[in-house]
């Protein structure tokens, strides 16, 4: 055997050995990377899960059953989250800590935050009284749409031209499915409208302060700091619209008005997290393409579970495919543009002359 020979047999060997004494910080990342996704995951899931279960019992509850109290309904929700996340935020130091910083320098968003939130929740859950769960899913997708003309008006972003086609087809749509129906729940619509637009601006708003000048605010404080904010602006019109229907529910069907708002306000709690979660971990594509998934989900439970969908006339069954197709396309565009990388920059640098390996 010659010296060359043993030279090119032990040199990948040592090269093995090096490597492997070395530490590896890309598998390391790779670990992250897995946890991150195994966690995204989880969040899509709790998210369809918990989002599908409370819009069933809201619309069983307060459209079916006869208990006509959104505003308490919603207003209790926002106060028994704050309330049960209390212990934990008062106590654990990381928390503790941080209240004065973040209320000097972000109370003003999470005001913002929170009387919209409140205020589209219940606009939402109002909607449901006199509308088909379904309906009231077919025009919230029409989100993309006003995130878009915010989007123009605020930020200045003018949309592709297969987007404006995307988008233009989604109005059309969901203009196709409402027509019938804006003749039985013009209240119903006109409601689901004002909760979407207040959702739009107030998922923009919420990345905002989540990453404001206090530092990364996670879930569990946007949902304790926006609870009491959210209960003091809607108990005023909850008294002043609902009082009487409250007070008569309450002693006609006592069990089950306790019991709608104690198990509501238990699945809400670990969804307002969840929602305040999903905002963070997940980019506003991911965002958009989780609701038409969700829509889709509640579509078919309304269906099996709620029996709707049975009177629909082909004009509504042609707007809801045309909605829900082009939201899915503008979603992939969106996605598509946001993966394309920037032009290289090693392309217009020239190579200096004379340099090293």
């Amino acid at each position: 055997i010659t010296t060359a020979t043993r030279r090119k047999r032990t040199t990948p060997i040592g090269d093995w050995r090096d490597a492997r004494a070395r530490p590896n910080p890309g598998g390391v990342n790779m670990a992250m990377s897995a946890s991150e996704f195994s966690f995204a995951v989880f969040i899509i899931i709790m998210y369809l899960v918990l989002n599908s279960l409370l819009n069933l019992l809201n619309r069983w509850a307060l459209g079916l059953y006869g208990l006509k109290f959104p505003l308490f309904m919603t207003a209790s929700h926002m106060i028994f989250g704050s309330s049960a996340l209390a212990p934990m935020m008062l106590m654990k130091e990381h928390y503790a800590s941080r209240h004065a910083l973040v209320l000097q320098n972000d109370w003003k968003g999470i005001a913002m935050i929170a009387a919209m939130n409140g205020f589209q929740i219940a606009c939402n859950n109002a909607s449901l009284t006199v509308m088909e769960l379904s309906m009231n899913q077919v025009i919230r997708a029409s989100i993309p749409v006003l995130v878009a003309i915010l989007a123009i008006c605020i930020e200045a972003k003018i949309p592709s031209k297969g987007e404006i086609a995307c988008l233009f087809v989604i109005s059309l749509g969901v203009m196709l499915a409402v027509w019938e129906e804006s003749r039985n729940a013009l209240l119903g619509i006109f409601l689901t409208l004002a909760s979407t637009v207040m959702q739009s601006i107030q998922m923009s708003l919420s990345g905002r302060v989540m990453s404001g000048r206090s530092g990364k605010l996670d879930s569990f404080q946007m949902t304790f700091y926006t609870g009491p904010v959210a209960f003091i602006v809607l108990l005023p019109f909850a008294f002043i619209t609902e009082f009487n229907i409250f007070a008569e529910m309450l002693t006609t069907r006592p069990v089950a008005s306790i019991g709608f708002l104690l198990g509501s306000c238990c699945i809400a709690v670990v969804y307002n997290v969840v929602l305040f979660q999903s905002v963070r971990t997940l980019s506003s594509v991911g965002t958009a393409i989780l609701g038409n998934v969700k829509i889709v989900c509640l579509l078919f439970l309304s269906s099996l579970l709620l029996g709707e969908l049975t009177s629909w006339s082909a004009n509504q069954y042609l707007g809801c495919l045309l909605t829900f197709a082009s939201a899915a396309v503008y979603s992939y565009l969106k996605a598509t543009a946001a993966r394309k990388p920037p032009a290289a920059a090693s392309e217009s640098v020239p190579l200096k002359s004379g340099g090293g390996s």
